[in-house]
């Protein structure tokens, strides 16, 4: 490795290059009440929208068409992104849902099923199973150049870098020749703005909450971190992974239940202070 290349590796949180169980056991707690805990992206519509439907960019919408097939991994327990896929695109083909959280995969099965006829439209077209997104094509042999479309929300910061450059090398494996991979990706710049805008939270950079070198995010209730990169590394290893750029942007998160729920999670309540994210658009 040269030295060029080794500036971009963050160092090693833990002695095992597997998803450890503990890990395993945060996210089992975490989707056991999930809104007491953390706020899902896909809970705002318009965030959905964005993916699948973007009015601003119309080449990036998805189509609807029954030859269409979408892998939606880190799914998590909430449903609303899948709700507004099978909306926007009732004639789609088929749509897995991963998670390694088999209680988030019980639990999103169980909100599918509650959901009236009327939302659920085609049920068959949905497809539920725990998997480890670091090891999708390993687990799955046939999802191997299966995919058009994976949709990514939130689901690839784990602690540990390599994991999460493991997962962008599997979706690039799963996904067709000329595929897309449509996410959106917290940024550890969103975390370093809040403690220099917002007085209450700037405990933060003195805590040892914020490491800008590692782009690490910790979080002391759970005594673990998630990986928050920065544009620029995001940018490199999806290259690193073979993917094309097709767009790289920030996207502000300022509808009413963003905001709310910035309030409750956080303890935000400043103007003009909002989530935000990157959203990336990439083509195999």
């Amino acid at each position: 490795m040269n030295a060029n290349e080794h500036k971009w590796i963050i160092p090693s949180y833990s002695s095992t290059s597997e998803v450890s169980d503990y890990e395993k056991d945060i996210w089992n707690t975490v989707h056991r009440n999930y809104s007491n805990h953390t706020y899902s992206l896909t809970e705002d519509p318009q965030i959905c929208d964005d993916l699948i439907n973007p009015v601003q960019s119309p080449n990036f919408k998805i189509p609807n068409s029954p030859d269409i097939k979408v892998l939606i991994p880190g799914c998590g327990s909430e449903i609303g992104l899948q709700e507004t896929l099978l909306t926007l695109c009732p004639q789609i083909g088929q749509v897995y849902c991963t998670d390694f959280s088999e209680h988030a995969i019980e639990t999103a099965k169980n909100n599918w099923q509650d959901t009236n006829e009327d939302t659920r439209l085609k049920n068959h077209q949905l497809n539920f199973k725990v998997a480890d997104s670091t090891k999708l094509a390993e687990q799955f042999p046939d999802w191997r150049e299966k995919f058009d479309y994976v949709l990514v929300v939130n689901s690839v910061l784990a602690g540990e870098d390599e994991h999460n450059r493991q997962m962008i090398r599997e979706f690039y494996k799963v996904l067709k020749p000329g595929g897309r991979l449509y996410g959106f990706f917290p940024s550890i710049f969103w975390e370093l703005e809040v403690a220099y805008l917002v007085q209450s939270k700037a405990h933060w950079l003195t805590d040892g909450q914020i490491n800008l070198a590692h782009s690490a995010c910790y979080d002391h209730r759970w005594n673990s971190r998630q990986i928050y990169y920065t544009p620029l590394r995001l940018n490199r290893i999806f290259k690193e992974a073979g993917f094309k750029r097709l767009s790289f942007e920030v996207s502000f998160d300022d509808s009413d239940i963003a905001i709310s729920n910035l309030k409750d999670i956080f303890g935000v309540d400043e103007p003009d202070v909002y989530n935000w994210e990157l959203l990336v658009r990439l083509e195999k």
